[in-house]
């Protein structure tokens, strides 16, 4: 409308330095509309690459997120794992303790040697099957307490270290 207006000036204008006046009016207003045209349909062409950009990055984030969501499943599995095969192993030492300790600790007589050989006790009436027929000496009560703790401690490291090759073992495959 406003480029018509510009034209029909131009036609009908009798002094020269009007026509070039209203020219260079009508040469800066078209290149104003076409930088302005250019400058939204650059924009509009960079928006699209930066929205299409971002959807691939998010495709790959996604992607991303479910593989580790899938690491940490079978992590924490391997880890369950790992804590419930613990606890059947400290149940079975504590039972197998225990059994120890109800019975009493007993060493062969013929593994005492020396001065320090203890007498062997005597027959207690109420066992059918003595331990003193058998060869054998019941140790203390505080001997068995000292050698269920090293067992005990020998168990807890054995189940350490096994835990920690079960853990390390995935992350060692993982790095290959």
């Amino acid at each position: 409308m406003i480029y018509s207006a510009l034209i029909k000036s131009f036609l009908t204008a009798k002094a020269i330095w009007i026509k070039i006046a209203i020219a260079v009016i009508l040469a800066i207003s078209i290149l104003a509309y076409v930088y302005g045209a250019g400058k939204d349909s650059e924009r509009a062409e960079w928006l699209s690459k930066e929205a299409k950009f971002i959807s691939q990055q998010n495709a790959i984030k996604e992607a991303a997120e479910k593989r580790i969501e899938e690491q940490q499943a079978k992590y924490d599995q391997i880890l369950m794992g790992v804590i419930n095969e613990h606890n059947k192993s400290i149940e079975e030492r504590d039972g197998r303790i225990a059994d120890l300790n109800s019975r009493g600790m007993r060493i062969s007589s013929k593994n005492c040697s020396g001065g320090n050989r203890l007498p062997a006790k005597a027959k207690d009436s109420g066992q059918p099957d003595s331990a003193v027929d058998r060869g054998e000496i019941r140790l203390s009560d505080e001997t068995t307490r000292s050698l269920a703790e090293v067992a005990i401690d020998a168990n807890e490291v054995v189940g350490k270290y096994n835990a920690l090759v079960k853990i390390c073992s995935p992350l060692v495959e993982v790095v290959e």
